[in-house]
C-alpha cells in the first residue's frame, strides 16, 4: 500500500534522514518512488519506477531536495503499468505556479482526464482538484469543492480511500479519508524553523499525532494555518 510523506519548513530545508527512513517502507511497495521539491519557485520532481531501498537516485534526490516544501511517495501498483509517469508525485502548471501531488488509495470508477499522461486514477484524482480550484482565489473552498465532487460521483456503491499531499510551493494542503491508513502529524522546531511533517508512517519514536479524518489542512512555513469544516 502506497506511502506519502511531506513536510513544510518556515525557511528552507532538507530532510535527508527522513527520507532515508521513509525509502524503508519500499519493501512491501516496490514499484516507484517519487521526491518532489522547490527551487525558485519551481518544483523540481525527481521519480523512477523502481525500489527506493535499490535506487541510487532516490538517495541522491533526497540529498539533494532542500526547500519549503518537500513531498515524497513510495508506491504500490495498483493501476497503471511499471513506468515513470504513473510514479508519484505528479506535476502540472496552473496561474502560473507549479503544482505537486501525491495520492494514497484509490477511486474506483474515475476516468481518464483529458490531461492525464499517465494510467492512474490518482493522477486523474489530481487534474480534476485542479479544475476545481483553477482561478480560485481561495484554494481552501475550491478543494473542497472538488473533493465533495469526487464523493458525490464516485462513492455511491464503492469505497473511496483518498490520502493526498497537494503543493503550489507556498502551501501544502493534505487530506485523509482512508480508514486502513491514517495520516500523521509531527510539528517541531528544528535548525530550519518551525516545521510540520504529515505522513502515513508515523513508527519511529516521535510524537506523531493521528489527524481527523475528512478535513483539510493548509500548512505553510512550518505551521498549519487552516482546517476546513467536516467534508
Amino acid at each position: 500500500m502506497c506511502e506519502l510523506f511531506g513536510i513544510s519548513f518556515s525557511k528552507l530545508g532538507k530532510a535527508v534522514p527522513r527520507l532515508r527512513r521513509f525509502a524503508e517502507y519500499s519493501g512491501r511497495n516496490p514499484h516507484g518512488w517519487g521526491i518532489a521539491y522547490y527551487r525558485d519557485s519551481e518544483a523540481v520532481v525527481r521519480k523512477l519506477p523502481e525500489k527506493a531501498l535499490n535506487s541510487k537516485m532516490y538517495f541522491q534526490a533526497a540529498e539533494e531536495a532542500e526547500s519549503n516544501i518537500i513531498i515524497s511517495h513510495i508506491r504500490h501498483a495498483s493501476r497503471g503499468k511499471l513506468h515513470e509517469r504513473n510514479c508519484h508525485p505528479f506535476r502540472h502548471i496552473m496561474d502560473g505556479k507549479d503544482w505537486v501531488f501525491a495520492h494514497n488509495g484509490h477511486v474506483d470508477g474515475i476516468s481518464q482526464h483529458p490531461r492525464a499522461r499517465g494510467e492512474t486514477d490518482s493522477e486523474s484524482v489530481f487534474h480534476m482538484l485542479i479544475d476545481h480550484i483553477k482561478g480560485m482565489d481561495d484554494i481552501m473552498a475550491g478543494l473542497q469543492r472538488g473533493v465533495t465532487s469526487l464523493f458525490e460521483d464516485y462513492e455511491f456503491g464503492r469505497q473511496i480511500r483518498l490520502n493526498f499531499l497537494l503543493s503550489d510551493g507556498d502551501r501544502l494542503f493534505t487530506f485523509s479519508h482512508h480508514q486502513e491508513k491514517p495520516m500523521y502529524c509531527l510539528n517541531g522546531v528544528g535548525s530550519s524553523g518551525h516545521q510540520t511533517q504529515v505522513s502515513t508512517r508515523a513508527k519511529d519514536g516521535f510524537p506523531w499525532e493521528r489527524m481527523p479524518e475528512d478535513r483539510l489542512f493548509e500548512i505553510s512555513h512550518g505551521k498549519i494555518n487552516a482546517v476546513s469544516a467536516l467534508i
